[in-house]
């Protein structure tokens, strides 16, 4: 009895799905569900250009085929150059403490590395960066205890009236908070990548904490890219960096570390480079920021992925020693050195923000120079000093939910508040305006608006009412009301 209506139904139903599909396929066709397909891709991020994802996938390969064919290398003495703070425009020379790796062990390791810029390709790399990569903006890492952090440097690079868009790139999909990454960035005009989603499953090696950088950087769109950690804070809008000197006629600057460089000079007999190369700077890298174009440095970034990948076991040993901060932080001025790439290093030297504890400085985050003050001539008679342009929040990270769990962080000696930075009329003379203050406003808003929503913010103790607290009781002691 219910064959004829059934049947009919059957055919609306069918007609019903076909108009569906084609409908669908129209519209994926046309770009405008776009957002949809996003949404279900593995990590439900952005998922990579599948021409980024063909190029990193040939170049994996070759990389893998360079891998060095040694044992770990182990430290049987550590560098030691604290307190060694020469003038930043003094020349490098070689460090007088060398691993001791065995003649065979360095021409296997020279080998390895030839396999890679001896590709047949690999000179013709920077070539590719047009039809790969376009625009400009900002790159960083985040997930984890690490989103906090990044989420107030967008909330105060939005503050420098920047419109640069941001990519912030996840480890894995285990760190992807949907929240936070279709609601949160996008309002602050940043977007969520997944590292892991530009790996093959069988990528056999693994890639974590400081090699992350250079992924980042590599699997990001943008043509030229300035890197921020997530605990770096821009103090003026960098925009203009990507259109003046020095990086327009060099493509890669680069900022100093506190420390001589410790790298063994043996390095550069692994690298193919005949002799210590002369005009280097004396101090080390600090790679909390990086400014480079990939139309230049596209091959400076393969070689830099290189050293990362292994780097925990053969390069950061061979190029830090075990110096404090040991990591990425001088694969990308290596990398560019080896292959006689344009690079500019800012000369000014890396300032400190800290605050006093029994008569000892504890240093608590880094302040980086403008690059264009820093490259355009000097005129003696001038009296302009160079601009602040970053801020390394280092040590502590800028998470309050970490903070309030360590109570030395709120208070000196007794139940006076603890500045991290330093009194106001320190940072004011350095910054220009007391730039704590302005950052525990950001930081405050963050503890109210994402106590339910950061995942990292579970479970903090009344985060709001803590941080609003010492936010009054620091900096306006005075005042009744709260910061709106």
């Amino acid at each position: 009895m219910f064959g004829r209506p059934h049947r009919i139904l059957s055919i609306i139903l069918s007609a019903f799905g076909l108009f569906v599909t084609v409908t669908f396929l129209r519209r994926l066709h046309d770009g405008s569900i776009r957002h949809a397909i996003f949404t279900v891709s593995p990590s439900e991020a952005n998922p990579p250009t599948p021409q980024i994802l063909a190029f990193w996938e040939s170049w994996a390969k070759v990389i893998d085929a360079a891998r060095p064919k040694i044992p770990a290398i182990e430290l049987k003495e550590v560098a030691q150059p604290a307190g060694k703070e020469p003038d930043n425009e003094r020349e490098r020379k070689p460090f007088n403490l060398s691993i001791g790796i065995p003649k065979n062990d360095i021409e296997l390791l020279r080998q390895s590395h030839d396999k890679l810029v001896g590709h047949a390709n690999f000179s013709k790399v920077d070539e590719q960066a047009a039809r790969l990569f376009s625009g400009i903006g900002i790159v960083t890492v985040a997930g984890g205890s690490y989103f906090a952090p990044a989420i107030l440097s967008i909330r105060m690079l939005r503050k420098t009236k920047s419109t640069l868009p941001v990519q912030v790139f996840l480890r894995n999909k285990a760190e992807y908070e949907k929240k936070i990454c279709q609601e949160v960035l996008p309002a602050l005009n940043a977007e969520c990548f997944v590292i892991q989603d530009h790996l093959r499953k069988d990528n056999p090696v693994k890639v974590e904490h400081y090699q992350l950088k250079v992924l980042a950087i590599l699997f990001s769109s943008y043509e030229s890219v300035l890197y921020l950690d997530s605990d770096c804070i821009a103090l003026l809008d960098p925009k203009e960096l990507f259109d003046s000197e020095p990086f327009l006629s060099t493509g890669l600057v680069s900022w100093p570390d506190y420390w001589i460089a410790t790298e063994d000079p043996v390095f550069y007999k692994i690298a193919g480079v005949p002799s210590f190369p002369k005009g280097l700077p004396a101090r080390s890298s600090e790679s909390g920021q990086l400014l480079i174009s990939k139309q230049t440095h596209l091959s400076t970034l393969l070689l830099a992925a290189y050293y990362n990948i292994y780097g925990p076991s053969i390069y950061y040993p061979i190029l830090s020693q075990g110096a404090a901060g040991e990591g990425d932080k001088e694969t990308f001025l290596a990398a560019a050195v080896v292959l006689e790439n344009p690079n500019y290093r800012v000369r000014h030297r890396l300032g400190a923000l800290g605050f006093h504890e029994d008569r000892k400085f504890i240093g608590t985050a880094m302040v980086q120079y403008h690059p264009g003050d820093d490259y355009a001539p000097r005129d003696p008679t001038s009296l302009k000093q160079d601009r602040p342009l970053f801020l390394h929040a280092n040590s502590p990270k800028m998470n309050i939910a970490h903070l309030l769990a360590a109570d030395r962080v709120f208070y000196k000696g007794t139940e006076d508040r603890l500045r991290l930075w330093g009194p106001k009329e320190s940072t004011t003379k350095m910054i220009g305006y007391d730039i704590e203050e302005a950052v525990w406003i950001e930081i405050v808003e963050m503890a109210c608006q994402l106590d339910e929503t950061l995942r990292d913010f579970h479970g903090a103790w009344r985060m709001c009412e803590r941080a609003q607290r010492h936010y009054r009781e620091t900096f306006q002691p005075e005042a009744t009301a709260l910061p709106t």
